[in-house]
């Protein structure tokens, strides 16, 4: 299993079983820490998905149907409860899928790059991914063959609004990250600075992205290429 596959398998299924991909997990020290990049991520997003029952709940649940001028059998007060149980539970999951524990779109492209996108930039410089348009179909999009050659990497990421994917383009200018958001709606053309490194916002047909260089890489360059780039509707290629 070459890097490529391994990145595209360590995407879609992180907690594969597969023997030849838990090989791949300690084939080299990119391998190793691709790996360890998903695992964090991975209990991050199960950190953010652990509800607990609010602690009061069956105490205030039994006060309401002590009010209930029909007494109801004790099985109804557990049916009850774990009836409202799952609507909090259900609650509390949609709004953490939804805001993904970022309060903001320029909050999310920050942290995000932040975590791993330096690295990522150094492991995808001079290569040429496989698959792109593989992973870009799970969103039913696929990359303009302008611009499908110059993806040096790309993975399943989490977007404010759910799973997204994260691309290294190899440009002329260097290699720049693209972050792609299919359900995050952006001001497009608006600019953000951190770290030393500047972003600009991209509203797409389908979603939104956020394209990240040095000041120097001029990414404003690159809007409409990447605006343009991204087609909707899937493709095999």
């Amino acid at each position: 299993m070459n890097f490529s596959e391994f990145i595209f398998k360590l995407g879609a299924e992180p907690e594969s079983k597969d023997p030849e991909f838990l090989l791949a997990r300690d084939a080299g020290e990119e391998f190793r820490e691709a790996a360890r990049e998903s695992d964090e991520l991975e209990r991050r997003l199960h950190r953010a998905l652990n509800i607990p029952a609010p602690a009061n709940l069956f105490n205030d649940l039994t006060g309401l149907a002590a009010t209930d001028p029909a007494p109801r059998p004790r099985w109804q007060l557990f049916a009850m409860a774990a009836s409202v149980l799952v609507v909090v539970a259900v609650a509390g999951l949609t709004w953490r899928a939804n805001t993904g524990g970022w309060e903001s779109v320029e909050q999310y492209v920050q942290e995000h790059y932040s975590h791993d996108g330096t690295m990522l930039l150094g492991r995808a410089e001079g290569h040429r991914a496989e698959d792109v348009n593989a992973v870009l179909a799970q969103f039913g999009v696929s990359l303009a063959p302008e611009i499908i050659d110059q993806v040096g990497l790309i993975k399943y990421c989490p977007t404010p609004d759910g799973q997204g994917a994260h691309l290294v383009l190899n440009t002329d200018q260097g290699a720049v990250t693209v972050i792609f958001m299919p359900e995050t709606a952006v001001n497009d053309g608006e600019m953000l600075q951190f770290d030393g490194v500047e972003a600009q916002l991209v509203a797409l047909r389908s979603g939104s992205a956020a394209i990240i260089g040095t000041t120097y890489q001029n990414v404003a360059s690159l809007h409409g290429r990447v605006q343009q780039g991204f087609l909707p509707g899937a493709t095999d290629a």
